[in-house]
């Protein structure tokens, strides 16, 4: 054990290990935060009840492939350290940095979206909370933000043990509402106009369009809900066995298939499209309270604060690891690569806080800060989750007729899935990414000078000078207002 003054190295990391209920509360508790109690409204502005389960049947199978290959991954390559890992090993070290570069971005922006969704939360009991983000909810959010780092920084494991609690406490006030749901189910209602038709028909703002546009309009939103299903596969490391690893992002997200598709598709038979969509944030709430009256929206709103509780605390473990893995990888410098007395990567913690509390102070000048964070953090996120099924085709190519065949259409499903609809839904998004990966070279080109390694190939070369030319034009699109956070 070292002493309190020294960093231990990273491949000397103390840990006590995570069972599998600690695994499938941190894919439960990392995926359920704040989008599964504004889905209702979300999805309604997006579509009507048929295109809407048409959506979730295309992101149910898209995400299921995609945990079975996470699963699949972590008991074929159980020498790989995550998703990171899988992307340096099948395409290369430059990859591997864009994969977890983007990994990190996407777990510290979702921590601003749970951030701002938290006020939302406090404001339906503090009316100064409630609205559009104001200086001293910002100060709340920085507060929480350093509470959460210095509870992470104690230990990765103990925090696992308070994520689990967590996971049982919310997922209370979500079952409720979709049992009471079930049973204030109208058929009538659900059917009333279930391809939108008769809104396309009567036209304004609020047609949704044709069904190829409502299932367009369903995906990033959809998409961001499973953010943070990987927690499993990101921590593998630390799993009492490696089995549970394969084990727990199977069944966590299956879990989630279910629970999200009860929340956003019941209340259509409650309540009519239009209806849905004037309810305030977050939906949950005030759908719950107009089926069983005033106390059910403060119950859903407390379960929505400690929801978002879990996963900011998982998130902000997930961030730690990622960016960890990366000094580890040696693919930032080695600074990056330590941990104090407790296991728990210090500089790696202080640099998410820092980033979450930049980016706080930003939001405060977005008209639309929850939407943008989330649907950047979709974006950054499936960089990573492609990168990851793609190797999963790679690797199992080969062994195809070696009793591989399901992996690999596991693994091009769920690629298929995440290029076309982040390509659909998410371009200029895709392109905004592309500015947060300026800091990101300049981290990795001190690393390659650190350990004096080349830092890239010809073709690696001509990837990060595109990535470069991409971030040069968004900025220019954002400061013309093509592009509008």
């Amino acid at each position: 054990m070292s002493t309190p003054t020294e960093a231990t190295p990273a491949t000397e990391a103390p840990h006590k290990g995570i069972g599998l209920m600690g695994l499938i509360a941190l894919v439960i508790s990392s995926s359920i935060g704040s989008g599964v109690f504004a889905l209702s409204t979300d999805i309604s502005a997006a579509a009507a009840p048929g295109a809407a389960i048409v959506a979730w049947i295309l992101t149910g199978v898209g995400f299921i492939a995609l945990g079975t290959t996470f699963g699949r991954l972590s008991l074929a390559r159980p020498d790989l350290r995550g998703i990171v890992a899988y992307a340096e090993e099948g395409f290369g070290r430059f990859v591997g940095f864009v994969s977890g570069w983007g990994y990190w971005l996407a777990t510290w922006i979702g921590n601003v979206a749970f951030a701002v969704m938290l006020c939302t939360a406090i404001g339906y009991f503090y009316p100064p909370f409630a609205g559009e983000l104001t200086v001293p909810a910002v100060i709340f959010m920085s507060v929480v933000n350093w509470f959460i780092i210095l509870l992470v920084n104690h230990g990765v494991e103990e925090a696992s043990v308070v994520n689990a609690i967590v996971m049982v406490c919310k997922l209370v006030p979500i079952f409720v509402f979709i049992v009471t749901m079930i049973f204030v189910f109208s058929f009538d209602v659900f059917t009333a106009d279930f391809w939108g038709t008769l809104a396309n028909n009567m036209g304004g703002e609020t047609a949704p369009g044709n069904l190829g546009t409502q299932i367009v309009n369903c995906l990033m939103v959809m998409m961001w809900v499973f953010a943070g299903m990987e927690g499993a596969t990101v921590l593998g490391h630390r799993a009492n066995k490696k089995s549970d690893v394969s084990r727990a992002t199977v069944l966590g997200c299956v879990s989630l298939v279910i629970i999200y598709v009860a929340a956003s598709v019941l209340p259509y038979g409650f309540l009519t499209r239009d209806e849905l969509m004037e309810l305030g944030s977050p939906s949950m709430a005030y759908i719950f309270q107009e089926a069983v009256g005033p106390w059910g929206g403060a119950f859903i709103s407390g379960g929505l604060a400690i929801s978002i509780m879990g996963a900011w605390l998982s998130y902000t473990m997930l961030a730690a690891e990622a960016m960890s893995s990366l000094g580890k990888m040696e693919l930032v410098p080695s600074l990056f690569a330590k941990f104090n007395k407790h296991g728990a990567p210090t500089a790696c913690l202080m640099a998410t806080g820092l980033m979450i509390q930049l980016l706080c102070i930003v939001v405060l000048f977005s008209d639309a800060a929850y939407q943008f964070a989330y649907s950047l953090t979709t974006a950054a996120i499936v960089i990573s989750w492609a990168l990851a099924s793609a190797y999963m085709v790679k690797w199992a190519w080969p062994k195809r007729h070696e009793g591989q065949m399901g992996s690999l259409v596991l693994g091009l499903v769920a690629t298929i899935y995440l290029v076309v609809a982040i390509l659909l839904a998410g371009v200029n998004l895709l392109m905004m990414c592309c500015i947060l990966y300026i800091p990101g070279m300049v981290a990795y080109l001190m690393a390659c000078r650190e350990y004096k390694r080349k830092p890239f190939e010809r073709w690696e070369l001509i990837l990060a000078i595109v990535l470069m030319v991409i971030a040069v034009v968004t900025i220019y699109l954002l400061a013309t207002g093509v592009f509008t956070i």
